[in-house]
């Protein structure tokens, strides 16, 4: 892996709020293109170039300007690509939703004059502006699209995987979904008491995600239909599946001393009604998320390609010096506790991104081939495939590969002198680029071990996605036998996650380790 800060004027040295790559871009030259957000109030278009354009050093990203869209009011906080088009979504502190859409000349409107920007070439970028009217952007873009109804700032965006739909999220406490063909919000979220500040949606189109500062993380079924012509106005088309604020942790201890636990993370200590009879354990109720202290505009948790694994942001774990962790959900399992925790951040998460294609398995390390996180999934006769996770924590980025067991894969830290604010990975998972609030973005170039692959590799899970999507996480040995979502979401509102079975190692060397630990079985 070789990491590289790429030192040009991004957004007129102010922060990089957001990042997102087009993954529907075709270029005869290769490369890809992904947009930025910044604060001021600018969402801008660039080209990474591919390596084999990079003569100096193939190893080295070169960006490319390809476009500046100035109809925002305030800084731009989120821009995020449609999974299906090239459309592009961008918000911010004006809460105004955007849809953007690139034009051919002759459809701009507006004309050519419009279009031009002063800039002047920097070598190996397009930067920054001289005054001097004889640089046009290659690229033209246009709204076509305003979506109006947020009351206060949006933080985060996600679209449905058909790309119909778009959910928001807002200072005020709320989050919305958008029916983007009709520019009209179709219903209002309003189970948050505090910020909203990240959202995802299912790759399978079943369940929504969102954090918010209240130190919560609350998964959404949809039941509405797919088709937005089919939905009634006033009818809701997801419904609060569960809550997850804290988790029993078995504690070593006397009863009388966890009783005397106080504060806001001390609540009532749950026992397994099975394990109460032979165990003397008790059980104390750990926070899961920080709470509104943490200085963090965003906490944006992702969902994986093939959509069996949900990583969060702003994970708190009680027991380890260094306290902040990533927890990972499985999908037949939303609405119990976590099942793994990347434990071992020096900084609060702030952002998780998923890779968006999965990689064939690579060959067994020390002649180990069970060492990983996941097993194929039922019905697949294919092996088993691999998938990438970066971790962005204010101050570093940690990777992980779901083929490794016990550690992360690679380290990234230093490159700021201000917080990290989002990530994003190219299509082929060969790039992943970092953004700061220092107004500088990082690029790292990996080379993966094994191949890219698509989505649509196993045909059987993708025909059956809903029914019979298992997630076949390994712990030992139990495989998991549920459904998604049918038979594990609580119908009651509000639910706290608890399990007696979840337990926190400490290491002597937990300050330094960012390893996957496991802590609950499925």
């Amino acid at each position: 892996m070789k990491v590289k800060t790429v030192l040009i004027n991004w957004h007129d040295k102010l922060p990089i709020f957001s990042v997102d790559f087009d993954h529907n871009y075709t270029d005869s030259r290769g490369g890809w293109r992904f947009a930025t957000g910044g604060g001021d109030n600018n969402v801008r278009i660039w080209r990474l170039q591919s390596p084999d354009e990079r003569e100096a050093d193939p190893q080295q990203p070169m960006v490319e300007f390809l476009a500046s869209l100035n109809r925002h009011t305030a800084p731009v906080n989120v821009v995020r690509f449609s999974p299906c088009s090239s459309w592009l979504a961008s918000a911010g502190d004006d809460g105004v939703v955007i849809i953007w859409r690139q034009v051919d000349e002759s459809e701009d409107k507006d004309g050519a004059q419009g279009n031009k920007r002063a800039m002047v070439a920097v070598p190996g970028n397009l930067a920054i502006g001289d005054g001097d009217d004889h640089f046009v952007e290659p690229e033209t873009w246009r709204p076509t699209a305003l979506l109006r109804g947020s009351l206060a700032d949006i933080c985060d965006l996600a679209w449905s995987p058909d790309g119909r739909f778009l959910v928001s999220a807002s200072v005020d406490n709320t989050a919305r979904i958008w029916d983007v063909s009709d520019s009209r919000c179709v219903q209002v979220l309003v189970d948050h008491s505090h910020y909203v500040q990240g959202v995802a949606w299912d790759p399978l189109g079943e369940f929504i995600a969102t954090q918010s500062s209240d130190r919560s993380l609350r998964i959404y079924k949809w039941i509405g239909p797919k088709d937005p012509r089919d939905i009634k106005p006033g009818t809701d088309v997801v419904v609060l599946g569960a809550s997850h604020y804290s988790m029993g942790v078995p504690v070593a201890e006397e009863p009388s001393l966890a009783a005397n636990d106080s504060g806001s993370d001390a609540e009532e200590s749950r026992m397994d009604v099975e394990d109460a009879a032979a165990a003397p354990t008790t059980h104390r109720s750990q926070r899961l998320f920080h709470d509104d202290n943490l200085a963090s505009f965003f906490r944006r948790p992702s969902l994986s390609p093939d959509g069996r694994l949900l990583a969060t942001a702003a994970g708190v774990q009680r027991g380890r010096a260094s306290r902040n962790t990533c927890y990972v959900w499985p999908r037949d399992k939303l609405g119990g506790p976590p099942v793994l925790t990347l434990a071992g951040h020096q900084k609060p998460v702030v952002a998780t991104r998923w890779a968006p294609c999965e990689f064939e398995a690579p060959a067994a390390i020390d002649g180990d081939a069970q060492a990983g996180w996941l097993a194929p999934p039922a019905g697949c006769k294919e092996s088993a495939t691999r998938m990438m996770l970066a971790v962005g924590s204010q101050g570093a980025v940690a990777l992980y590969d779901t083929s490794v067991a016990g550690r992360a894969v690679g380290l990234v830290g230093g490159l700021h002198y201000a917080a990290i604010t989002d990530l994003a990975w190219t299509g082929d998972g060969s790039h992943l680029v970092i953004a700061s609030l220092d107004g500088f973005s990082s690029v790292a170039s990996l080379d993966q071990p094994s191949a890219a692959l698509g989505l649509k590799r196993c045909s059987t899970r993708i025909d059956k996605a809903i029914g019979d999507a298992r997630t076949g996480l390994k712990h030992d040995s139990v495989q998991s036998e549920h459904s998604p979502l049918s038979e594990t979401l609580p119908e009651s509102k509000g639910s706290e996650t608890t399990s007696a079975a979840a337990t926190i190692t400490t290491t002597e060397r937990g300050k330094k380790r960012l390893a996957p630990t496991f802590v609950g079985t499925i």
